[in-house]
Formats: structure tokens, sequence, C-alpha cells
């Protein structure tokens, strides 16, 4: 299995990701930790059981405190899928309403097609179908040994079920799959306009850092890029629209444009949400009022 990687962000801030873009790594999916005096918080713990395990070694290698809270961003299985080993620890496991709903419909036949796929049997063996025991609609905050962490749902923005997670002590924000730094954005399930009120609600933060769900941290540029990401491919398909051109030579154009960036199986889906989106009505015009 490939090593895990980490990031300090701060003394009691981690990054752990597997790197790369497959499956086997869990996409690359960053998983952070918020080390407090006496608890844990996880953000994200990767696709398996298998994974979970190693980020349960490098927060042991940090501190003697237990994991005793997991937030989810979303309920896509390379974030949500660790958080069983850690539910069997009695960690508390927190997402947004959406985002367990969506796991409950989703997760069960994922496991059962992984479980067939001989590349995968091992890695899925020991995974667990496991919902979050708590929810919430708008927001919460959790007191982590000392730190306090705010865990707000921005709409539906990268899937109806989003969460970002807010550290003001330290001006750390996670951002869940709102933001992919050096990744292609995934829209399959996405809100094309939420996704970039979801970008606006981040840059609205007192924050100095921010976590994507995949590539490296930054500071706000890495908002500016995803914001500059939506834009670029919106204007391809526009133009790829205009000209006629087929989704293969659409989707070859992005590949082009964005020539370093990984997750490239995910750009099909986004050429077919975004001619969804183009072709979708202007909102009508308020009516004046007349007094």
């Amino acid at each position: 299995m490939t090593t895990l990687h980490e990031t300090p962000i701060k003394e009691n801030i981690f990054v752990w990701t597997l790197g790369g873009d497959t499956i086997q790594t869990s996409y690359g999916t960053n998983c952070t930790g918020i080390i407090g005096t006496d608890a844990v918080l996880l953000v994200d713990p990767l696709i398996a059981p298998a994974h979970a395990r190693l980020v349960d070694e490098a927060v042991k290698d940090k501190s003697d405190a237990p994991v005793r809270f997991v937030v989810l961003t979303h309920h896509h299985t390379d974030h949500a899928l660790g958080s069983s080993h850690f539910a069997e620890q009695d960690a508390i496991v927190i997402a947004h309403r959406a985002c367990r709903e969506a796991m409950a419909t989703e997760h069960p036949h994922l496991i059962a097609e992984r479980r067939q796929q001989p590349d995968l049997r091992d890695l899925f063996a020991d995974a667990e179908h496991m919902l979050p025991a708590v929810t919430f609609d708008e927001g919460v905050v959790l007191h982590v040994g000392g730190i306090e962490v705010e865990v707000w749902h921005p709409g539906w923005g990268h899937t109806p079920g989003d969460a970002f997670l807010f550290v003001p002590e330290s001006g750390v924000t996670v951002c869940g799959d709102l933001v992919f730094s050096g990744y292609h954005f995934n829209y399959e399930q996405a809100s094309i306009a939420g996704a970039r009120k979801g970008l606006q609600a981040l840059a609205s933060l007192d924050a100095e850092t921010f976590v994507p769900g995949h590539g490296e941290t930054g500071g706000a540029e890495i908002l500016d890029a995803q914001q500059q990401y939506h834009d670029t491919v919106q204007e391809i398909v526009s133009a790829g629209l205009s000209a006629d051109k087929d989704d293969a030579a659409i989707a070859e154009e992005i590949r082009a444009r964005f020539p370093d960036y990984r997750l490239s199986v995910v750009i099909p889906s986004a050429v077919a949400k975004m001619k969804a989106h183009l072709a979708k009505p202007a909102a009508p015009a308020p009516r004046p009022q007349h007094s």
C-alpha cells in the first residue's frame, strides 16, 4: 500500500493523504486531524478501514488522546467509508443530514460491487456500512480538547450534504470537495451555482490556510484557482457547444487546458453536468413594482 504522507499545518493540525488519483489511494483525498489536549477530531478518514488504520497510527504518533469526533464533509466513499473504523472505537461520526441520507442510499451497493472486483476485494473486505450518529442542518460547533471547531453547511455545492470546517484560533479551514487543488473538480452530483456560492462562503471566513478535499494546502489563491477552473470549464463547454463539438472533443480540450491536473476520470461527467447547466433557461427578471 502507498505510504501515508503527512503535512503539518499548525502544531496541532495535520493533513494525511495517500496521494495519487486512483481508488487504491482514496483518489488522493485529504484527511485532516485536529488534536486537542484530551481529544482528537478527524475529517474525512479516507475510503476504507485499511486506510483509516494508517491514519489511526499517524494520530497515535502525535498524541495519546483518543479520536472522539469524525466529521464527514460529504458522502462520497473516498471521504466517508473509513469512518467505520473510528465508529467502532466509539468516536462520534457527524455529518449533514443529506450526507447521511446519501450514504444510506449509495454505500451498501458500492461496497458490494467493489468486493466483487479482484483488484479491490482486499481493500474493501472489512468495509462497513455505518451511518453518522449525529446530523445537522445548518451547522454545529464542536469543542475538541480546548479547540473550538465550527462546522457549516454552505448549501448544495459539490454534493447536497456538503460541510466545511473552520478553526478560528488557527485560521484554518477544511474545505472538503468545494475545493480541488491540482485535481479536476468532480461535478457529478454538484450544483454549479452552489459550488460557486460555496467558494464565496469560504472566502468570507477570517482564514489564512485552506485544506482542499484533494491536493496541496494553500492560502486564498487556491480558492481563486478553483473559481477560475469553474469559469474555464464553463467557457470551454459553451464554446464547444457553439462549434457543435462532441463531448469527447470538449473533454480533450479541458485536459489540454489543465495538463498537469490529476483525476481526469471525472472530466466526462464535468462536460455532461456543465452542458445541462448551460441548457437551463435563465431565471425571469423580476417584474417592476408600481406604486
